[in-house]
């Protein structure tokens, strides 16, 4: 793999290899940074782009990304901001969550279907409301699957701190849930 093939379209510079550390880096994480973005953008090419443009960017500071306490952290957030940036370029926002309420297995067998999309509505909503850190882990786990071991890796911390992370955010999540189920119980 060389920086060129890294490089967004339309800007040719000579090939230069990459380190290996970064080429593996690119191959472990760039599926799931193109399906975070994907979920984000809704879109698979704007994904892509937005990843490839994040790639371009952690190459070019490969060196002193290493030096950094957290290359995969720093990695993550330089994605999340790439996403970001790519979605206000296209005068659109960013989407914390996507539509995956109604990709919901449990809707196949539900007997009141919309019963179920409105609960996993407030359930995104109050995922959405939590701080940044705990919606990445429980997005990862629960929306992508991945292992406590895997969004370790991805996020760049250990597993301890993503089970105290996930324990917080499910806590958090309800307490959140249950306010607004309360309230919506108030309204009827």
């Amino acid at each position: 793999m060389t920086q060129e093939e890294l490089r967004p379209a339309g800007k040719p510079r000579a090939a230069e290899k990459l380190p290996l550390d970064f080429t593996a880096f690119h191959q472990m994480h760039r599926p799931i940074y193109v399906r975070e973005a994907e979920r984000c953008l809704r879109c698979r090419a704007d994904a892509e782009e937005a990843v490839d443009e994040a790639f371009v960017q952690l190459a070019r500071d490969w060196a002193q990304i290493l030096r950094t306490e957290n290359p995969a952290a720093y990695a993550w957030r330089v994605m999340k901001n790439r996403v970001i940036d790519h979605a206000r370029a296209r005068g659109r926002r960013a989407t914390l969550m996507d539509t995956a309420v109604f990709e919901t297995v449990t809707l196949q067998g539900a007997e009141d279907a919309f019963e179920v999309i409105e609960q996993n509505l407030r359930l995104f909503r109050a995922i959405s409301d939590l701080p940044e850190r705990q919606r990445d882990v429980i997005r990862l786990r629960y929306c992508e699957g991945c292992s406590t071991a895997e969004v370790a890796f991805h996020l760049g911390i250990t597993e301890a701190g993503v089970r105290s992370i996930e324990r917080y955010a499910k806590r958090r999540l309800r307490e959140i849930y249950a306010s607004c189920a309360k309230e919506e119980a108030e309204r009827s």
